[in-house]
């Protein structure tokens, strides 16, 4: 089961803008900290970017409220197309679970591109007793609000996904928000978390460094990043795929497609 294709697919963006553009540096905000699948993506992007458009990329991290704060940084942001944001999933659900959301998740946004797509793994910490995750079942069964589930924050797809699995298993996992996949991460490893849940792009480099251990994944079908790790749809759950994308202000002027940003 997918949700909205990301547009947002992680959400990140890309205006198209005049012929000349960019001729002062660019900003490329990531509403969540470092140590996740945004911010590192957005670094990728802004040192690539500098050096094909001879123009600097700067990245920025304004964090918080599940990525609304930084979100709402560029939505007030001047509309001259030198500010992005990049966000994912989360974007498209704020408006109905936050009423007082401080900005319009559609119409205060220019789309530019989607950056990639990514299923998210269930991840424990290698002290855990956690082998497969039917032991995750087990143990939640056995004990009841017992077993944590660490989330990237409330109303995120990995939040989201935990309410709907814990409906279709019949078991309570407690949703445990946190700022991002980097603090949600460190939790893990540390075994203040009994769980995660997060998107590969965040948690593959911990599990093959053995600090952590994957149990099943979202998608539908297993990952190229960890291929030895089934899914929840070959178990018979349902499979959320996340995706990723960046935003920015609507520009005044548009013109130079974002296929030119990288050349040939």
């Amino acid at each position: 089961m997918s949700i909205f294709r990301f547009l947002l697919l992680l959400c990140l963006s890309f205006p198209a803008f005049a012929q000349e553009w960019p001729t002062k540096p660019v900003k490329f905000v990531s509403p969540y900290p470092p140590g996740g699948s945004v911010d590192p993506l957005a670094r990728l992007f802004a040192a690539k970017l500098s050096v094909s458009l001879k123009q600097q990329f700067i990245v920025e991290n304004r964090t918080g409220a599940s990525g609304i704060i930084g979100t709402d940084y560029v939505a007030k942001s001047a509309p001259d197309g030198y500010t992005f944001v990049f966000i994912f999933d989360t974007h498209a659900v704020h408006q109905a679970l936050n009423p007082n959301l401080p900005f319009d998740p559609v119409k205060d946004f220019a789309p530019v591109m989607i950056v990639g797509t990514a299923p998210m793994a269930i991840t424990t910490g290698a002290m855990k007793p956690y082998r497969t995750f039917a032991d995750v079942i087990a143990a939640a069964k056995a004990k009841p609000d017992a077993v944590t589930l660490g989330n990237v924050g409330n109303g995120s797809l990995a939040h989201l996904t935990t309410i709907v699995l814990n409906q279709a298993a019949g078991i309570h996992l407690v949703p445990v928000p946190y700022k991002g996949g980097g603090p949600l991460s460190t939790d893990l490893m540390g075994g203040q978390v009994e769980l995660g849940i997060a998107s590969t792009a965040a948690q593959a480099q911990h599990v093959r460094g053995g600090k952590m251990r994957a149990l099943v994944l979202t998608g539908d079908k297993r990952s190229h990043t960890m291929p030895e790790v089934p899914t929840l749809r070959s178990r018979g759950s349902m499979s959320w795929p996340t995706r990723g994308g960046a935003s920015s202000r609507p520009p005044a002027r548009r013109g130079r497609s974002s296929t030119s940003w990288f050349p040939n």
